[in-house]
């Protein structure tokens, strides 16, 4: 009889390790819950701790895991974890220099991009100037080939009738007073030329500026490159007992990087699908109505 409890050990041991096998999630619950739900296969997690510079309320994050879970169960047909605030796997959010990293250079992209759009604005104001410059130049060399055409058939005229008429000729009179008309446009015009004359040095004026903003802007991208290098922005860790959670960008965002540790919860590895949600960066993803993808499916049923 005093084997018995070593045998009953050894049952509940080999049980448990062929369990483990089949269902690799399990190794992350607590032994009291593998015993106390001997035949429930789900892995057990709870929200541990959310640093209150995240601005989100611990209940936030749990509804936020729970529709991370979904995408899981939705895409697999079956139930793979439940939240139980008992769990020995734990989440923690955990705020630190990497947020106000990913902070600083969010508020700096958000700045060039805001920069950029400004400087598009300006180059498309200056394109439609230097296009109404253009037409005003136009219609001033226009009146002015027009005026000299005009004055030069007055000049001929007055020459020929002073030989014939004197200064009261009628004809005389009459080619004064069109030479009087032709002389108030000439002086309308060249007031048109001084103007188009201003408006095109405050243009180049314009241009300057623009162009020194441009060299600014290229400036401030060149120093960004430098404060934020290229590299992965790696928004959490899944540490067996653990997934601590330290980047995300907004409620969408968090609720993938949930669902995407919760799949290395799963056993599950990296997949080179950039649309995948176990790809190990988070962008090309649909994050307000992410589904599980093809790639993730294969990851999972590949772990038996």
């Amino acid at each position: 009889m005093r084997f018995w409890p070593l045998i009953i050990i050894l049952i509940f041991a080999a049980y448990f390790a062929f369990q483990s096998k089949k269902h690799p999630q399990l190794r992350y619950n607590a032994w009291s819950d593998r015993i106390l739900h001997p035949l429930d296969t789900r892995l057990r997690y709870q929200i541990a701790e959310v640093d209150p510079r995240f601005g989100m309320s611990k209940q936030q994050v749990i509804q936020l895991s729970q529709e991370a879970i979904q995408i899981w169960h939705s895409g697999t047909q079956k139930q793979l974890f439940v939240y139980d605030e008992q769990a020995q796997l734990k989440i923690k959010l955990i705020y630190d220099v990497r947020q106000d990293n990913y902070n600083a250079f969010k508020q700096t992209q958000q700045e060039l991009d805001h920069e950029q759009n400004s400087n598009q604005r300006i180059s498309n104001n200056l394109d439609a100037s230097k296009s109404s410059l253009e037409q005003m130049q136009q219609s001033l060399r226009q009146e002015q080939i027009q005026l000299r055409a005009e004055a030069d058939y007055l000049n001929q005229q007055r020459m020929s009738w002073s030989r014939i008429e004197n200064e009261q000729g009628e004809n005389r009179q009459r080619i004064e007073a069109q030479y009087h008309v032709l002389k108030e446009k000439s002086q309308l015009l060249q007031r048109n030329i001084d103007y188009y004359n201003q408006m095109n040095v405050q243009y180049n004026q314009q241009v300057s500026r623009h162009n020194s903003n441009i060299d600014r802007y290229n400036w401030n991208i060149l120093q960004a490159k430098q404060r934020f290098p290229p590299r992965e922005f790696h928004k959490g860790v899944f540490m067996g007992d653990q997934i601590q959670i330290y980047q995300f960008d907004a409620q969408d965002d968090l609720r993938l990087t949930l669902a995407h540790e919760l799949g290395h919860a799963l056993g599950l590895g990296h997949h080179a699908d950039p649309e995948a949600l176990m790809y190990p960066v988070l962008g090309e993803q649909d994050l307000q109505n992410f589904k599980l993808k093809p790639a993730d499916q294969s990851l999972l049923y590949a772990r038996r």
